[in-house]
């Protein structure tokens, strides 16, 4: 008699704790942004850039500020006009596409005291003979924020 009433005793003692536990959820208050445009554009198009076979477009972005550049992530893909339902993420360094003889590449820039960010987009033209500006897409890029882990 006295092992049940132990074992209800601690049956219940467990059963109150488990109960008393409550779940925390953890909410990003820095959600990420996702911003779509054509390339080129009406207001920029393609110029060559250091040499006759590199394509370049120097996109002003408002929302790259120093908030991002100095602790968030800028995040580029492109999807070709002629494949739409396909995307390439470009990295700082070349990324070969498999359409046409191009490497993608990008930059993004922030200078204080200036309200405007830029986003940059190469294309290194790796076919032989005269180059031409690689085919229209759409930029995909996503803002991510992120905050200071300096403490």
């Amino acid at each position: 008699m006295k092992r049940i009433l132990l074992a209800l005793l601690i049956g219940g003692a467990t059963l109150t704790s488990l109960s008393s536990c409550t779940k925390e959820y953890i909410t990003n208050p820095l959600p990420g942004v996702t911003y779509k445009f054509a390339v080129p554009g009406d207001k920029y198009k393609w110029k060559t850039s250091s040499t006759p076979k590199s394509f370049e477009i120097s996109v002003p972005f408002n929302e790259i500020d120093a908030k991002y550049f100095d602790y968030g992530q800028v995040a580029v893909a492109i999807s070709f006009n002629d494949s739409p339902d396909f995307y390439i993420n470009i990295g700082a360094n070349n990324v070969p596409t498999s359409n046409g003889p191009y490497n993608f590449r990008t930059e993004y820039s922030f200078y204080d005291g200036k309200l405007d960010g830029f986003l940059n987009i190469y294309a290194d033209y790796l076919g032989n003979g005269i180059a031409t500006p690689p085919p229209n897409f759409q930029a995909k890029v996503t803002l991510t924020d992120g905050d200071n882990g300096d403490n």
